[in-house]
């Protein structure tokens, strides 16, 4: 019903597409108004004498906040300084950990043609563009394995990408990327797939287990050749040789400023335990804040736990990336999990990958040996 009402007036794909702008424009609205809706206050580049002191320098009229600011203002600084040659890479706190993961920042200059008043701009639509792009991804991949679409409402509804395409932040770019080259593979489109995983480890360096987790299944299942999926170990080349240049340029490689790691389950713990001590706080504020984000946490946690499980069946490449993710962002330290949006953020790709892992028939790709070959699932049936 949902696939016939839609079909008639938008392709499934592009109407999850389109309800994603209007999902991230209404959280964009209350986020601007503030401001006199200024998008330059949107990377929250801190007001302090380095970062928000050159964003002035470049432009007088720059809306920096109190304080340090968050992470969107070092993406910012990569449209600024793409290749750390200039003086604002100096500003960064940790420029060999922040230039790992370029390509958002990267993105932002290209589009702001290198104007650096027209850079927090340019993070926007690149940010909007891939979350509507993720949405439309997720909907057909769903439609191919014979699904309504659905899928795509795990972009949509999903607040950690919502908050990130809102604060100028890359979580988008990185769920665009992962779903278009899963709907490239999928489909057969080989070079698409390769440019898509190509670019996946300069948006955020663990992803480059994706298209290791490709080749992996493969070999495995498809009985493919070593030669034959060596141009999906070849994809990793570009990310390696531009941290061979950070590492030269600024001096340590891009692991040695990360601190968001730490023991399994430490960061979780600290989060709840902390939310739980908070929430009988004197101070309303603090104490609805503990309450709420306890409540979030436990059933974030939970979805990912019942689809940890799910994915322990190995049904498809997903879940052969999906259980390395998931380790990882269980080693998550205290800094990346006690603050809900951080929570959010650094577990909004696996919460993209929930239906996928979890729902049946799996998400299984034409054989990467024998481009145009049948798949083993059919394509997406027709809306008539």
């Amino acid at each position: 019903m949902v696939r016939s009402l839609t079909s008639r007036v938008l392709p499934v794909p592009l109407a999850s597409g389109a309800l994603a702008l209007v999902v991230a424009s209404l959280a964009l609205v209350p986020s601007l108004r503030p401001v006199g809706w200024d998008v330059t206050a949107l990377p929250r580049v801190g007001s302090g004498p380095t970062l928000g002191a050159a964003a002035k320098q470049i432009d007088p009229g720059f809306r920096t906040v109190p304080g340090g600011g968050y992470d969107g203002q070092f993406y910012w600084a990569i449209a600024i300084d793409p290749l750390a040659r200039g003086s604002v890479h100096r500003d960064i706190d940790k420029p060999s950990y922040r230039y790992g993961h370029p390509l958002y920042g990267w993105l932002g200059w290209l589009l702001s043609a290198g104007q650096g008043t027209a850079a927090a701009g340019a993070l926007l639509a690149v940010g909007l563009a891939s979350l509507a792009a993720a949405a439309a991804a997720a909907a057909w991949l769903g439609q191919r394995r014979g699904s309504a679409g659905w899928e795509g409402l795990f972009v949509i509804a999903n607040a950690g990408l919502v908050y990130a395409a809102a604060h100028d932040l890359a979580e988008p770019l990185t769920a665009a990327l992962l779903l278009g080259g899963l709907a490239a593979y999928c489909s057969g489109r080989r070079r698409t797939a390769l440019l898509c995983f190509a670019l996946l480890p300069l948006a955020k360096e663990p992803l480059a287990l994706v298209p290791l987790a490709v080749a992996l299944w493969e070999l495995w299942r498809n009985r493919a050749t070593i030669r034959s999926v060596l141009p999906l170990g070849a994809v990793l080349l570009p990310s390696i040789a531009w941290w061979v240049y950070a590492r030269i340029h600024l001096g340590a490689w891009f692991t040695s400023g990360d601190t968001a790691l730490g023991a399994p389950f430490s960061g979780w713990k600290r989060a709840l335990l902390d939310a739980g001590v908070r929430s009988y706080s004197s101070d309303p504020s603090q104490n609805q804040i503990g309450e709420e984000t306890l409540a979030v946490l436990v059933v974030l946690l939970a979805l990912l736990a019942v689809a940890g499980l799910f994915a322990l069946r190995l049904r498809g490449p997903v879940e052969l990336f999906f259980i390395p993710l998931g380790v990882i962002a269980l080693c998550l330290a205290p800094n990346g999990t006690v603050i809900l949006r951080d929570a959010l953020r650094n577990t909004a790709l696996l919460v993209v990958l929930v239906p996928f892992v979890i729902a049946s028939p799996p998400l299984l790709p034409t054989s990467w040996a024998r481009r145009g070959a049948g798949s083993s699932t059919g394509p997406p049936p027709s809306p008539t």
